[in-house]
């Protein structure tokens, strides 16, 4: 029913999108892309060795960057956002979370359009070789026959636990080699493999955590050491500090930026489907940059045209529906509150 609705609203902002822009000159922004697993192609995604989240192709990743390209959008780096860009512009930024091995089938694409891209790095996932746990949680529980929606549920479930405690539980259910690797499909980079990927010159890292911490279900303190840590671990392989983290899972407030910027971070990514209005100290804030999330659901084309609208319906239907999750479901208050965005919606 919920995703039924989802597809309703993101078809009307669509229509919304064509007609404001055939209107309205465009109101000069940033516009911040999130992906996470690159796939080949559908062969990939149906071998179930992950969750596949936005479902994301080589052939979808390139149709988006040519289409933004003719658009005349310029592409940028997180140095660039930092410095300022010009309140005139139209820019866009690609982002990728975690830290798939598969996110190195994006280089041809980055290369023949000449575009750098952000990749946010869960730096444990890469020096264990363990799988991250909601593709765990998605594989085992399709083999035990329950449809892709229950998986995705059980995993909501389990987001207001820290990693160690889900990796433990999986651990307890599904044996020792749970979070072991199956493929080149839902392995995460190897440490030499990201220190060659992070010289590219269109390739740049950022934070994501040591253990891909949602940080609001940790004390201060520990979500200090998580961000602190990725720092040291992306340092030691591949010589260079991140200026940007991404949220896992979006989750921040107030005392989770105070921490990254303790830890020397100047740039924060959120999963708000939000366009980032210029200048962005005056619209906005560098901790609180929005990102939209492409999916497979609909025409790429389409859901770029939508990207440039500034009347977005979906942004606000995807707000409520978290809070009316949030209470239904009752989850553990996590010890440090005022959480905006929480889960990902599938």
């Amino acid at each position: 029913m919920v995703g039924a609705v989802q597809n309703i609203i993101r078809y009307v902002d669509s229509g919304i999108a064509r007609a404001y822009l055939s209107l309205r000159k465009e109101r000069p922004g940033l516009l911040c892309f999130l992906f996470h697993a690159l796939f080949r192609d559908e062969s990939e995604i149906e071998q179930n060795h992950v969750d596949p989240l936005d479902r994301t192709t080589v052939a979808m990743f390139r149709e988006l960057i040519a289409y933004y390209v003719d658009c005349g959008y310029q592409f940028v780096t997180p140095q660039q956002v930092l410095a300022g860009l010009d309140p005139s512009g139209r820019y866009a930024m690609l982002t990728f979370d975690d830290g798939y091995y598969n996110n190195h089938l994006a280089l041809p694409v980055l290369e023949a359009f000449n575009v750098p891209a952000l990749f946010f790095i869960s730096t444990r996932h890469v020096r264990e070789q363990k799988c991250y746990w909601w593709d765990v949680l998605y594989r085992e529980r399709l083999a035990e026959g329950a449809s892709k929606r229950q998986a995705y549920y059980d995993g909501v479930e389990m987001k207001s636990r820290r990693t160690e405690e889900m990796e433990s539980e999986l651990i307890s259910r599904y044996g020792v080699n749970a979070l072991k690797p199956r493929s080149d499909i839902d392995r995460p980079f190897k440490p030499s493999e990201l220190a060659e990927f992070a010289k590219h010159p269109l390739v740049h890292l950022g934070n994501h955590t040591a253990n891909h911490a949602i940080l609001t279900n940790y004390t201060p303190q520990e979500a200090l050491r998580q961000v602190q840590l990725a720092q040291h671990h992306l340092l030691e392989m591949t010589g260079k500090t991140p200026i940007a983290i991404a949220y896992p899972n979006g989750n921040e407030n107030d005392e989770v930026i105070r921490i990254c910027r303790q830890a020397g971070l100047q740039l924060g990514f959120t999963i708000v489907p939000q366009k980032n209005l210029l200048p962005l100290n005056q619209y906005g804030d560098l901790m609180r940059l929005h990102r939209f999330v492409p999916h497979s659901e609909g025409p790429i084309r389409s859901q770029c045209l939508t990207y440039r609208s500034d009347m977005l319906l979906y942004a606000s239907f995807r707000e409520a529906y978290l809070r009316l999750f949030r209470r239904r479901r009752a989850p553990v208050q996590a010890p440090m509150p005022r959480t905006r965005a929480s889960m990902e919606m599938a």
